[in-house]
């Protein structure tokens, strides 16, 4: 158990960190050919584990080309990533990483209109992760920053994302369907990074570190992490030390970026961290849309 709990812990340092290795990259390299190369890069880095350790055969038998599924995760990590990618040049790593967080509480919301229950510590935790972004993004104007609002953007790609991949993990071997949707986030970002962007070998040369780190540590390690880690320890619990993620950026921010925070800020950090661990707590469901949209039992 102990060993479990290190390896997410691992995990969430990990991912915290990338937030300041894409926010310096971003002022190097266009935001598509970033993905595209440290998306292949997670490719390359979780195929070894696909054939060195063994999970067993599919919970459920699949519906379809497992091909179909890695292109449709594949086009939403692409959307939610390019995006992320773009706004992180307009605000700061720690910002970037709140405001993500988001995901954690757009799930069940979303997740209503597939039949699914909203508890009230879900509901709880979305009252309060809105009112931390609101914090956190709205000036005196009360409108978001343009960074802080494409990255709520980017958010809801995210959340469809985990949902879409709830619906198709139990059919297929979870790293051969990991390096779909790698591979398929990387296509659709070079496709893009051709039409939109100049990239140049002195750009990918400068760059590197952050590319690396970007797709050896967070695709790679990062997954490993977590496929290891939840495989011994209930998800609620997972989910809790996953989210210290957004804490290790911002204290990664601060120490290597030399980001800060005003004191609006800091009390819209609070209110979003306590926003994601009180979604997590279990409770009974509460609320559904309805019987228009029917119940998954």
């Amino acid at each position: 158990m102990l060993q479990a709990r290190l390896c997410l812990l691992l995990t969430a340092f990990v991912w915290g960190s990338t937030f300041v290795a894409q926010r310096l990259a971003s002022d190097v390299i266009g935001p598509n050919a970033y993905n595209a190369i440290r998306f292949l890069l997670g490719v390359l880095t979780v195929s070894p584990f696909y054939f060195i350790i063994k999970t067993g055969a599919p919970l459920k038998k699949p519906r379809c080309s497992i091909i179909w599924p890695s292109l449709a995760l594949g086009f939403m990590l692409f959307l939610g990533a390019s995006l992320q990618q773009y706004a992180i040049a307009y605000t700061t790593a720690s910002k970037a990483a709140f405001l993500t967080a988001l995901y954690v509480v757009l799930v069940p919301l979303l997740g209503l209109f597939v039949g699914e229950r909203l508890s009230l510590t879900a509901l709880g935790g979305v009252i309060c992760a809105i009112i931390g972004a609101g914090l956190l993004s709205l000036k005196d104007s009360f409108t978001p920053s343009y960074g802080d609002g494409i990255i709520l953007i980017s958010t809801l790609f995210w959340a469809i994302h985990i949902l879409l991949l709830n619906t198709v993990s139990k059919q297929y071997n979870p790293f051969l369907l990991s390096m779909g949707q790698f591979f398929g986030c990387a296509l659709f970002s070079a496709i893009a990074s051709l039409f939109l962007e100049t990239t140049t070998f002195q750009n990918i040369a400068d760059s590197w570190l952050f590319i690396v780190w970007g797709g050896v540590l967070s695709a790679g390690i990062g997954f490993t992490g977590q496929l290891l880690g939840q495989r011994k320890l209930p998800p609620t619990e997972a989910s809790l030390i996953l989210s210290l993620e957004i804490v290790f950026t911002g204290i990664l921010g601060y120490l290597i970026l030399d980001e800060r925070l005003n004191y609006q800020e800091i009390w819209g950090l609070v209110a979003m961290c306590f926003g994601v661990l009180l979604a997590q707590l279990p409770s009974p469901p509460q609320l559904s849309i309805g019987p228009f949209f029917g119940r998954k039992d």
